[in-house]
């Protein structure tokens, strides 16, 4: 399940900085959502079952579940945990799909990686076909689809 419910959807993105770059994923041509687009870490959250973890926000859980799934990395273990429970999202947007009938929760969250680690070990899951590490200033180099356009949640995000 991809929705908290029939009508309400939560997205969450996350910008992984990195000694002031930021990682970006592009999409897989066969995804279904901005097909080749780049993209950053994050995904639909599912209604929770429980307090997976022992955060006292279970969305933080689909942000650490999200980031490991998609970039192979394990923020808990990367010692950031205190980080990611103290963290205030740095985006906020909602948007109404009137064919779909669907209302979307936006909410965007930055994760500051220690200035030692090792970009290597980021490993990309099937859902993307490249990562790179880029500056704010590098944004439009990059097609981040109708969310890098002026009121796109991703430019809300890190074109700051």
């Amino acid at each position: 399940m991809s929705k908290l419910t029939d009508k309400v959807k939560l997205l969450q993105k996350v910008a992984v900085v990195h000694k002031g770059e930021i990682l970006i994923l592009k999409r897989s041509d066969e995804s279904k959502y901005r097909p080749g687009n780049w993209d950053l870490p994050g995904g639909n959250s599912e209604w929770p079952e429980g307090a997976e973890g022992d955060l006292v926000q279970p969305h933080l859980d689909d942000v650490l579940r999200e980031v490991a799934e998609e970039t192979g990395l394990d923020l808990e273990e990367l010692g950031l945990k205190d980080q990611i429970a103290q963290t205030k999202p740095i985006y906020f947007s909602t948007y109404f799909e009137q064919d779909k009938q669907l209302f979307t929760v936006i909410v965007g969250w930055q994760i500051n990686l220690p200035a030692d680690f090792n970009r290597d070990l980021v490993k990309i899951s099937p859902e993307h076909t490249e990562n790179v590490w880029i500056k704010p200033e590098q944004f439009d180099e990059f097609d981040f689809g109708f969310a890098g356009q002026k009121d796109g949640f991703i430019r809300g995000m890190i074109a700051r």
